[in-house]
């Protein structure tokens, strides 16, 4: 009698580590090489004429394993960030006001209709991915919409994709990303968040398609559970009973907790649009909300603490896979295989027609994606070079920064290389598999109304310049 397989489970650290693995074989085989960096107006930019050969640096096997601490150091702000959203969150959530305030939506989507309270989970994460320029940071939120979107009638599929995915698509367009868009306007000396305009009507269309697109699927699985893509997995332990508080008041205490939730995360659109601010301040101010939250609900000082460390160890997991996958950029640059990369596929680009050439850069920067999620760091990497040859190619520099920016976000919804990925799949035990078959469709039709617009960005200059 023959055994059964049993189905091979894809651990999002054992991925990414031999991803590192394959990454430091290459360095014994790839003849590498290095631009020269310079300085200006305090930042570090490669000199795009000045390629040339280096002598190899291979990394052995302790060095394979070296990328793995410092990937975590290089990742550290974003890790920190994680693990403090999360433990402020278990400090609300120890307030009763979550729970409270979960178990009123589920209220009003029975005079409202579940696909009203979807509609608005959707559209807060696209105003968090498109204006906060959030990613990684909106882990720990995914099991709360996770369980919403489960106790509404629909599957953790819905409750990753209505969270997650918009927040991704909303990120690979964002007009006020200062991580991506933000560095790239720098370096091509651009007013800061120009162009604003096309990118909120591209913002606008990206999500009306996904909505429709999310909305579609989770009406049709409410209706016939059967055509869901979960209905073979056991999503089981993802559902949470709010039953329990349906019928208690809130105090109001807990009221003015969710009132500096909420404004936590208007105080933080804005001051990182006005005040610069980055991923520490960010740490610091959710931080701050969950204590101050904490001493109005009366919770003891100890409680709180307790909150924030449970809450970070809950968000641990999440970020050591952040800083696991920024180790394989770090063993990339061991090798100097960054620069030989970015070299070698930049090259056909200088012969396209200036159409092709936009298009062509989308699809060279959602390439270099699956090896280097970074935003910020392939914005420093790249831009440099793509600067100059928009000029020589005769299209503007608007429209090049615009070309990386579709290349640096839209594949984050596919490449299993993108830490960030795996962890929110993670959350809602949605398997590759599955995701795939979800997101490819709707990938494909973001992709192409992307091409369109740079075809048009190309055509009417745009700009300024």
């Amino acid at each position: 009698m023959r055994k059964e397989k049993k189905p091979i489970k894809l651990n999002p650290f054992i991925i990414l580590f031999s991803v590192i693995v394959i990454c430091a074989i290459f360095t014994h085989i790839v003849t590498p090489g290095v631009f020269e960096r310079q300085i200006i107006d305090g930042k570090t930019v490669i000199d795009p004429t000045s390629f040339h050969t280096v002598e190899r640096t291979p990394v052995g096997i302790f060095k394979m394993f070296l990328a793995i601490p410092n990937g975590f150091v290089g990742a550290s702000a974003v890790m920190f960030l994680v693990m403090l959203v999360g433990g402020s969150l278990e400090v609300y959530s120890k307030t009763g006001a979550l729970d409270k305030g979960i178990s009123r939506i589920l209220t009003l989507s029975t005079k409202v209709g579940s696909s009203i309270i979807l509609l608005s989970i959707m559209i807060m994460f696209a105003l968090i991915g498109g204006f906060l320029g959030w990613c990684e940071q909106i882990i720990p939120f995914v099991p709360l919409i996770v369980s919403i979107c489960i106790a509404l009638g629909y599957d953790s599929l819905v409750g990753v994709a209505s969270s997650a995915l918009v927040c991704l698509i909303s990120f690979s367009i964002s007009p006020t990303n200062m991580f991506t868009i933000g560095i790239a306007h720098q370096i091509a000396e651009l007013p800061l968040f120009s162009g604003m305009w096309l990118r909120l009507i591209i913002l606008v269309i990206f999500n009306v398609l996904l909505m429709g697109y999310i909305l579609m699927y989770a009406s049709k699985i409410k209706k016939d559970p059967s055509k869901s893509l979960m209905k073979d997995i056991d999503t089981s332990s993802l559902q949470k009973d709010y039953s329990a508080v349906a019928n208690e008041k809130m105090s109001t205490s807990q009221t003015l907790a969710i009132i500096i939730f909420i404004l936590t995360f208007v105080i933080s659109i804005f001051c990182v649009l006005k005040r610069g601010w980055g991923l520490n301040e960010l740490s610091a101010a959710f931080t701050l909300s969950a204590v101050l939250s904490g001493i109005i609900c009366r919770i003891e000082p100890g409680e709180i603490v307790t909150g924030i460390i449970e809450g970070s160890k809950k968000s641990f997991n999440g970020a050591l896979i952040i800083g696991l996958a920024r180790g394989i950029q770090w063993t990339m640059e061991q090798g100097n295989l960054v620069d030989t990369l970015i070299h070698a596929i930049s090259q056909p680009l200088n012969h396209l027609p200036t159409w092709a050439t936009a298009l062509g850069v989308f699809l060279v920067i959602t390439i270099v994606n699956a090896l280097i999620p970074s935003g910020s760091g392939k914005a420093m990497a790249f831009m440099p070079i793509l600067i100059p040859l928009a000029d020589m190619v005769g299209i503007t520099r608007q429209t090049m920064v615009l070309a990386f920016q579709f290349g640096d976000g839209i594949s984050n919804t596919f490449w299993f290389t993108f830490g960030t990925l795996l962890i929110f799949l993670s959350l809602g035990k949605v398997p590759l598999k599955q995701w795939y078959k979800f997101v490819i469709p709707i990938e494909i039709v973001i992709s192409i109304v992307a091409c369109i617009f740079l075809v048009l960005a190309t055509s009417i200059g745009y700009g300024p310049f």
